[in-house]
């Protein structure tokens, strides 16, 4: 997330950019193709699984972020998924939500629309993204059992549900890290550095964004 509140659109990807992507692409899956097929073995599938579950995820992750938004009060401008070129925009449950061309990261835009505990609310926007995908892992291993979600199986749908699950965790630690990255338009944090940074915030921050 971007802690001023600002588009952080990007200029359209060059063709060199979108070659190099496509190049990846075709190679990685090229390469998969290849061990998937020589000494075929369900316990393989968990590969393309987990891959399958990232796309399925990061929506999840940054519908997290801007229901948060929403359920306290605050504005919800645009919700990314995906990055580089925007794709297409579709409104979904009265969000603003586009579709980027890489599904490998995403972004909630919100605005605070209220000085009422303004620092709790921007960590609970934060924190509901990596929240939602650990939320998922505790009551999908509730409901199958933690002693088969830990165990080696040949069940292709078992394989299925283990790889979804083993993407939440990666997913939801990996935005728990506190670090900064830079953009072409700025400064953005990572969940944990968000939730860490909120509280430090003046209300001066919080106003700007209120009357812009």
């Amino acid at each position: 997330m971007f802690p001023d509140g600002q588009d952080p659109d990007r200029k359209p990807a060059t063709k060199n950019e979108k070659a190099l992507v496509w190049f990846l692409v075709l190679v990685f899956g090229g390469l998969m193709t290849v061990e998937l097929v020589i000494n075929y073995s369900p316990v393989k599938l968990g590969v393309p699984f987990f891959l399958l579950s990232w796309p399925v995820l990061l929506a999840i992750h940054e519908f997290g972020h801007a229901i948060m938004a929403r359920l306290v009060g605050w504005h919800v401008e645009l919700v990314a998924i995906g990055s580089g070129q925007p794709r297409f925009r579709r409104r979904i449950f009265g969000l603003q939500v586009e579709f980027r061309s890489i599904p490998l990261s995403g972004f909630a835009l919100t605005r605070a629309g209220d000085l009422i505990q303004p620092r709790l609310k921007q960590f609970l926007i934060y924190a509901a993204g990596p929240g939602v995908e650990l939320l998922l892992v505790l009551l999908i291993s509730a409901q199958i059992g933690w002693e088969k979600m830990l165990t080696r199986t040949d069940s292709i749908p078992m394989i299925a549900v283990q790889s979804f699950c083993v993407a939440a965790l990666l997913g939801a630690v990996v935005n728990l890290i506190p670090f900064p990255h830079r953009t072409e338009q700025g400064l953005a944090w990572s969940d944990g550095l968000g939730m860490l940074m909120s509280w430090r915030l003046p209300d001066e921050f919080f106003a700007r964004q209120i009357g812009r």
